[in-house]
């Protein structure tokens, strides 16, 4: 876990940097009268301070394991590169199949094949993700969500 932690509060650190330095562009205001970067300034700082909290803690761990002579586990990157893949894929192909149809088989392939459960489970997650997604978004919030250029394609 040691070396995961590094390079994961190492990420972290970077990114909270650049979501600060991002935030404090935007303008920060006063406790007052906020301004449109004070939330993810203070978001971005309590990151931040985990993440080198998280770094430190994982350092020292990785120089006492040093010490004692053990080896860190190999780091499994097959599910995580997976994942960005199809999060990539769902990208893709979000503007054609639009949110529906891309959310449900974004959702089906993440239950069924990464999460590694039963066909009959990832479809009653998916529908239920994309249902409830719609109910949110369209009916409650009066967000349209794009129903893609196959749905026009096929006499939508």
């Amino acid at each position: 876990m040691g070396a995961r932690d590094l390079i994961s509060g190492a990420f972290l650190t970077l990114l909270s940097l650049g979501a600060g330095i991002m935030a404090y562009r935007l303008g920060l205001g006063t406790g007052s009268n906020p301004g449109a970067g004070f939330a993810g300034f203070g978001i971005a700082l309590l990151l931040g301070l985990m993440s080198v909290g998280m770094f430190v803690k994982a350092l020292v761990r990785k120089l006492q394991d040093n010490k004692k002579g053990e080896e860190a586990p190999p780091i499994m990157w097959r599910k995580p590169v997976f994942i960005l893949i199809i999060l990539a894929a769902y990208g893709a192909v979000f503007n054609f199949l639009g949110f529906p149809l891309a959310t449900f088989l974004l959702m089906t392939v993440l239950v069924w094949i990464i999460g590694r459960r039963r066909l009959s489970m990832a479809l009653i997650v998916s529908i239920l993700t994309v249902a409830s997604s719609y109910a949110l978004f369209v009916t409650a919030l009066g967000l349209p969500l794009p129903l893609g250029s196959v749905f026009y394609i096929f006499g939508g």
